[in-house]
């Protein structure tokens, strides 16, 4: 009878309960997954039994099918078992198997090792066989290749007897060519008995060898002094000929001597003449001694030039003892006349020994470079092009200080005349006298490039920076001196044309320091520097601008005193503009044309006078409104007027007498907007009524961001209010002070930035009582403008 199926299921439940559960890592249970590739919800890492009942069982009608299902996971776990006993008999087969594989592996590996072994003992026995069979063999090689090398020492022993006899020979009967092979074959020969010295014969023979080439060499030498006879060749120019090629060959200092006999002896001559007697060995006998090398090549060419073999470079050594001896002989003849040096006479001299080194360095230049320097590509330049570079001119640069003292002493020559030659006779935009020095400074240093660009190049290039300081001295002398004076025309023009040469002088000195920085030795170009120089001429030109600024300022000042006189606190209305703002327009319309038509194209410097002349001469009217109190409410429109005029002459100021008018720099255009906003700002606290007394405090307050009370009375004062008045309005000030939120504090001063909406209310709230005036400012001011654009 069978169970009842739910006993069944539970009874495997409870079995599967006792059975202890392994869980694997994740990471073993994914690649386990990976491999397998089944997507059986059964072998799923994550499994969860209860969500798969109901998966299969989603209700209570589907539990009609317990029967069917628990078949199937019957089948399907007696299934498993059997696969599970088949992988752990054919696991428990495979064990056996491979032990006894094993087993049957070493046993292989032990008989390999057993041949191996045997092989190895025959191998020997077979080599001290063959060792047996071939000892008598190797002793016959070894005595075969002694007997061989015997063989041919001596037959080289035999060639070299008979090489040196025959060198005998041949040198008894001087003939050379011959002589000249032999040695070569005999050198060769040499070289192979070298390591048998210790041989006494050979010895012997190799001391006689080197004795017969010592008796050939003397015996040629003998053949030279018999062949040049005082210096002269006699005869046998052949036989010298062939004598040079014995000597190419001979071992040791033997060409290098017979040059050396051949250089000395053509040279005794020449010291003998030049050396010991004073009467041609001076600065001006200079040509004489190149003109006595030039005869002496032109006979080395045309007689000599056949005897020497080419690479030996005759020529060149005798022109290189000629230079070291005329080198030394300079040397003294400077020192002696260094006290009296006749500077003329030493640059003739200097000037005709570059131009005999330059023609020395034209003929043995080339090969010269490739031996000494090596090879050298396109862009790259040779510090020298020969040995024969300043060989003989460097003697003559400790004495080129003289060179330097007569410039010098020229340079002040011609500054005294500068100081002394009038400004106003300049017709350019710079003073002659720049250009004139900068020219001559060109010259100059051509000049001393060619003698020398070393110390003396670097004494140059300090006494220019000791002359530029100099001129720009003298030029800020010629600056007008009394700035308490109105400036006149004239000093205008004589102030421009030094701010023009300044800034000349300034870009000038520049293009100068890197001409001498590339014409200097590179050991001293670190030394070549203007700085200084360049910050006096920019001095000048600074200095220039402010007197031209003081000067024309004083100009104006009638204008500011017509200001001050005018009687501000009883105007009774607004007419057009005042009269000192027609002065100022004048006074401006004849000075300012002056500069701007001398400064011509230096509209840099022009640029930089509106600017200054506009921020200090609306400052000094900003100060001058505190001198003209009492203004009434009318006086200050009228101020306000006369202002905008003012800030329209000085916009019109930046294009006067141009010939292609355009708009005014952004940067001039602010300094003006920025002072005259300053005086409107002022004016407009003195247009507001001051009762209410907390409406002129607060337009203060918002004008000017300042809490100074200082400050506050003396814009009181300059309105005309009486002390009672005043007192009220300041005791309105000092309650608003401490509860006002308005950054910057006191500042002490006057000045201010419109802070936000509440300016631009004040302004709206003031700009009423001014708008009477607009029209009139507009019409009064038109003729004045036209005039100023017709000029």
């Amino acid at each position: 009878m069978s169970q009842d199926p739910s006993q069944d299921v539970a009874t495997e439940f409870e079995e599967a309960a006792n059975h202890e559960t392994i869980k694997l890592s994740p990471e073993l249970d994914h690649a386990i997954s990976n491999i397998l590739e089944t997507k059986d919800p059964l072998d799923s890492s994550d499994f969860d039994p209860i969500e798969y009942i109901n998966l299969i069982f989603p209700g209570e009608d589907s539990l009609a099918t317990v029967d069917t299902v628990l078949a199937k996971l019957r089948n399907k776990i007696w299934a498993m078992d059997k696969e599970m006993r088949e992988l752990v008999r054919s696991q428990t087969d495979a064990g056996v198997r491979g032990q006894k594989q094993l087993e049957e592996t070493r046993q292989a590996i032990q008989e390999l090792f057993n041949s191996i072994k045997q092989i190895k003992e025959q191998a020997a026995e077979s080599e001290r066989m063959v060792q047996e069979i071939t000892r008598d063999i190797k002793s016959l090689d070894h005595a075969k290749k002694n007997l061989t090398s015997s063989v041919t020492v001596l037959r080289r022993l035999q060639m070299l007897v008979s090489a040196v006899e025959q060198l005998r020979t041949m040198a008894g009967k001087k003939q050379y060519i011959e002589a000249a092979q032999l040695v070569q074959v005999i050198n060769q020969l040499l070289a192979h008995f070298k390591t048998y010295r210790s041989v006494n014969q050979i010895a012997a023979l190799l001391d006689s060898v080197t004795q017969l080439q010592a008796d050939i060499k003397r015996q040629i030498f003998r053949d030279f002094e018999s062949g040049f006879v005082g210096g002269a060749l006699r005869s046998q120019l052949g036989l010298l000929s062939d004598a040079c090629l014995v000597i190419n060959i001979l071992e040791g200092d033997a060409r290098q001597s017979l040059i050396n006999w051949y250089c000395d002896i053509h040279l005794k001559d020449y010291r003998g003449i030049f050396r010991n007697n004073p009467e041609v060995a001076g600065l001006g006998d200079v040509s004489r001694r190149y003109a006595w090398l030039k005869r002496l090549l032109k006979t080395y060419d045309e007689d000599h030039a056949v005897i020497f073999p080419p690479e030996w470079k005759v020529a060149e050594v005798l022109c290189d003892k000629f230079c070291h001896d005329t080198r030394q002989d300079l040397s003294e003849v400077l020192a002696r006349a260094d006290n009296s040096m006749d500077v003329k006479l030493m640059l003739q001299a200097l000037q005709t020994t570059m131009d005999f080194e330059g023609k020395l360095d034209k003929r043995f230049g080339i090969h010269n470079l490739e031996e000494e320097s090596g090879p050298t590509s396109d862009d790259v330049q040779p510090p020298k092009t020969s040995r024969f570079f300043k060989i003989i001119s460097s003697v003559f640069e400790p004495y080129l200080r003289h060179y330097i003292e007569i410039e010098d002493r020229s340079l002040s020559d011609i500054m005294e005349q500068y100081r002394a030659r009038p400004v106003l006779q300049e017709e350019d935009a710079v003073l002659s006298s720049s250009t004139d020095l900068f020219y001559l400074y060109r010259q100059t240093l051509v000049q001393c490039a060619k003698l020398s660009t070393n110390k003396p190049f670097l004494d140059l290039v300090r006494l220019f920076a000791k002359w530029l300081k100099q001129y720009a001295d003298l030029l800020s002398s010629k600056l007008p001196k009394d700035d308490k004076k109105a400036i006149t025309e004239d000093e205008i023009r004589i102030t421009c044309l030094i701010i023009n040469t300044g800034d000349y002088c300034t870009t000038t000195t520049t293009q100068l320091e890197e001409k001498l920085s590339e014409k200097i030795d590179e050991e001293f170009r670190p030394l070549v520097n203007f700085n200084r120089e360049r910050d006096a001429f920019l001095d000048v030109s600074s200095t220039g601008i402010k007197i031209l600024v003081h000067g024309i300022e004083n100009c104006v000042e009638p204008a500011l005193n017509s200001m001050l006189k005018r009687p501000w606190g009883t105007l009774e209305a607004v007419g057009d503009q005042s009269e000192y703002v027609t002065i100022i327009a004048q006074t401006l319309m004849s000075t300012v044309t002056v500069a701007r038509r001398t400064f011509a194209s230096n509209t840099k410097y022009f640029r930089t006078f509106c600017d200054k002349f506009a921020e200090s001469f609306l400052g000094r009217y900003y100060n001058t409104i505190f001198r003209c109190k009492p203004v009434s409410e009318i006086g200050a429109e009228q101020m306000l007027l006369d202002t905008h005029a003012l800030k329209t002459i000085f916009i019109q100021m930046a294009n006067i007498n141009s010939d292609t008018p355009s708009q005014p720099p952004a940067t001039y255009i602010k300094i003006v907007t920025k002072a005259v906003t300053k005086v409107e700002q002022l004016l407009k606290v003195v247009l507001r009524p001051y009762q209410p007394v907390e409406g002129i405090v607060e337009t203060y307050l918002l004008l000017f961001n300042d809490h100074s009370l200082t400050n506050f009375q003396k814009v009181l004062e300059l309105k005309g209010l009486k002390r009672v008045e005043q007192q009220t309005v300041i005791e309105a000030f000092q309650r608003r002070v401490p509860t006002d939120s308005l950054p910057g504090g006191s500042t002490g001063t006057l000045s201010g930035n419109p802070a936000g909406s509440s300016f631009t209310n004040a302004m709206n709230a003031i700009s009423g009582s001014t708008t009477s005036t607009g029209g009139k400012i507009e019409s009064g001011f038109r003729k004045f403008v036209a005039g100023m654009k017709r000029s």
